[in-house]
């Protein structure tokens, strides 16, 4: 294909030309080409908006973030309509922290999502020619309402499906011969000895985990010992790899080999040959961890081809599918309240306490950083922060911050004279952008910034030098905010409008649709991406302290907590305690329980013959 569009090129350069070279290089690895291919097509005056693009996206993926930023600015500006290269451009420039303008940038964007949203549903026989170029993974981190998201996913949705057309033409075929197991199935439990085999519990419900993050990646050492602790007396267990196992991959890899009842290697396969090795194990419920992550969206032709008779989205996506190939999204009662329902396609099956699985009670010990007889000063200078002063530390990447709440952080400062903010660099270029900031509040001497750390010990150890972490709002921390709970050291949340749920209201009342201005352009946390830290802290049984619902409040909480040193010590010694309560977040065992009941329940009403409903298994 290289050769074959190099000769196209050499008798006739062309756009059309350029951008398939380009395409057939990147999609085989081989970035270095299809950047000189780029800039071949633009010394040949042979570039549109979409060859810019796709220069800016090699250099994003190389982590060029100034070129990539110039070639996205160039790309919009040569075609101002064009959506990918504005999705792409205002995703880099919220990576980056530049923020000046963006909204306007943000609200071009959502009016040609919710038009060509509105043109789709007038006219369905050309909803796949209407997408517009936006990808539902980035409008995560969007200041936009729930049902904004979830168009842009059901759009996303739409596109994979045509691709998956593509990609296995058999799949409608697929999906009949899915239809038809599944019919057979409902038969078969309807019969008097299919009834007394679920009933008894002679036949197991076999469930299977899809996931290219089974390797080096924060997924890995949540669910580190999750799949061993599920019940194997109700659970037959199949945990499906997408990724090559490799050297970097770790003991975290191998302690869930060892918990999975059966381990199934699919990488390097076909997406018909994965879907017929998991049509071979007969599922009953599967379950999609990755969602539009990045290698995630590779696996749309699998759950397209409806391998199971239920399916759900799991853990790694925190947010909709947006299909409807996906009948369950599992969540939490704080994380998902029954207002959120709006802005997703799938069902709720919400779990006690938090749906985010942890293993740290089994991988890590519990760190001692504030324990008697640590030397807290000289571990913090050895950090490379002051040793007396109060830290309020966030260390999540730049692509979750916004700049209102970054305001109510500098405010902090401007009324806490001995505190000082601790950011990462992620990515470097973004320090100039929150520098500035600072600068204008006459507290750029108190901003401090610091690389990542490898192992975890040495992340743990930096948690805990802090006194306390400030979670972001529209997409708070996740991994980072359990790693945050284990060290010892407070987080504190914003959950937005709506007030904390407890896990003992079972309201059944699901909204209606809106879809209003008022309501797109709000930058209140409504989103699970933005409540999940907060169900966190709940589980933990810290809420009265950690979860507030509004930004005003957040401010005034950090800084009373910042003013008052006893307070944060006993906020500190009730987070430590809190590591060794029963049924609460890291009680990996009664999660395990929790989660197994959630299946049952759902896989229940199916045999039931009933559509897909909400599900509270509390």
């Amino acid at each position: 294909w290289c050769t074959t569009n190099r000769i196209a090129l050499w008798l006739e350069p062309d756009e059309q030309t350029y951008q398939r070279l380009i395409s057939v290089y990147t999609s085989v690895g081989r970035t270095t080409d299809a950047a000189r291919t780029c800039q071949e097509a633009i010394a040949m005056n042979a570039a549109n908006a979409e060859v810019l693009d796709q220069l800016g996206m090699i250099f994003h993926n190389t982590q060029k973030w100034a070129a990539a930023m110039f070639a996205f600015k160039a790309a919009h500006m040569m075609d101002p309509d064009d959506s990918l290269a504005l999705n792409n451009l205002v995703y880099l420039r919220k990576r980056c922290a530049d923020w000046d303008g963006i909204e306007n940038q943000t609200a071009k964007l959502m009016t040609m999502v919710e038009k060509t949203w509105s043109l789709a549903q007038s006219e369905p026989e050309k909803a796949v020619q209407l997408q517009v170029n936006a990808h539902p993974w980035v409008f995560l981190y969007f200041p936009v309402c729930m049902v904004t998201k979830r168009v842009v996913a059901q759009m996303f949705a739409n596109q994979q499906r045509a691709l998956a057309l593509v990609t296995v033409p058999t799949l409608p075929d697929m999906e009949e011969e899915a239809r038809e197991d599944t019919d057979a199935l409902l038969q078969e439990a309807a019969t008097p000895a299919g009834a007394a085999a679920w009933s008894t519990g002679t036949r197991r419900i076999r469930i299977g985990f899809v996931s290219a993050d089974f390797r080096r990646k924060a997924t890995s050492y949540l669910i580190a010992h999750l799949f061993e602790e599920i019940d194997r007396k109700q659970i037959e267990l199949f945990v499906y790899s997408t990724f090559p196992n490799d050297a970097k991959s770790c003991d975290w890899r191998k302690s869930m080999e060892a918990g999975a009842e059966h381990w199934v290697e699919l990488a390097g396969m076909q997406p018909a040959q994965a879907i017929a090795r998991i049509r071979q194990d007969k599922m009953d419920i599967l379950l999609d961890m990755d969602g539009y992550s990045n290698e995630g969206q590779r696996l749309a032709p699998l759950f397209a081809s409806r391998m199971a008779p239920v399916q759900m989205a799991y853990f790694v996506y925190i947010g909709t599918i947006g299909s409807q190939y996906i009948d369950y999204i599992v969540t939490d009662a704080v994380a998902s309240p029954p207002s959120s329902a709006v802005g997703h396609v799938e069902k709720f099956l919400r779990v006690p306490h938090t749906f985010f699985p942890n293993s740290h009670a089994r991988l890590f010990p519990p760190p001692h950083f504030g324990m008697k007889g640590v030397d807290r000063a000289g571990i913090r200078r050895a950090l490379g922060v002051p040793p007396d002063g109060v830290i309020l530390a966030s260390f999540n990447k730049h692509l979750k911050m916004c700049p209102e709440q970054f305001q109510v952080w500098l405010s902090v400062l401007g009324r806490v004279p001995n505190a000082w903010l601790w950011l990462l660099r992620f990515p470097r270029d973004s320090e100039v952008y929150l520098n500035q900031l600072a600068r204008a509040h006459g507290v750029q001497d108190r901003v401090l910034f610091s690389d990542f750390v490898d192992s975890a010990e040495a992340n743990f150890q930096r948690l805990g030098a802090a006194d306390l972490i400030l979670d972001t709002t529209i997409y708070g921390a996740h991994t980072s905010a359990v790693d945050a709970l284990w060290s010892g050291v407070g987080l504190l949340t914003c959950l937005g409008p709506n007030c904390v749920t407890k896990a003992t209201d079972q309201a059944s009342e699901y909204a209606s649709e809106e879809f209003t201005s008022e309501h797109t352009l709000a930058i209140g946390a409504d989103h699970m991406t933005a409540r999940l830290s907060a169900s966190m802290v709940v589980a933990a049984g810290l809420e009265d302290e950690l979860v507030v619902t509004s930004l005003e409040e957040y401010e005034e909480r950090a800084v009373a907590l910042a003013t008052n040193k006893s307070r944060m010590e006993k906020l500190r010694k009730r987070v430590a305690e809190s590591r060794q309560a029963r049924d609460s977040l890291f009680d990996n065992r009664a999660y395990a329980k929790k989660l197994v009941k959630g299946f049952r329940l759902a896989w229940e009403n199916f045999l039931a013959g009933n559509r897909p409903m909400h599900i509270d298994s509390f």
